[in-house]
């Protein structure tokens, strides 16, 4: 009840979006949080998307504002499962999600 309500998903909140959970390999490698915002498509947080951390983030504050999946303990990897549905069975797993 309320799953759209409880992003970022998996063990480990490595997943910003059910869109994300329902495509693995289009899942971040970095990602940070656009402000409070709320995507409504995808279900989750609205985020920028980063292949690193930019250099520009020198401290370590900073650097909290980052999700790094290459990190020990925070990979996006695995469950797969989603790989075995076409796109429009995605569409309607989201859809129906979103309704929870």
């Amino acid at each position: 009840d309320g799953i759209w309500a409880t992003a970022p998903y998996l063990h480990n909140g490595s997943v910003p979006t059910l869109w994300h959970l329902l495509h693995p390999n289009g899942r971040p490698g970095v990602w940070t949080r656009k402000n409070d915002m709320f995507d409504h498509e995808r279900v989750g947080f609205s985020i920028d998307e980063f292949d690193a951390v930019p250099t520009s983030v020198k401290t370590s504050r900073q650097r909290r504002q980052y999700f790094d999946t290459s990190k020990r303990g925070k990979s996006a990897a695995g469950h797969l499962f989603p790989n075995k549905l076409s796109e429009p069975e995605k569409r309607a797993v989201l859809e129906f999600l979103k309704t929870l």
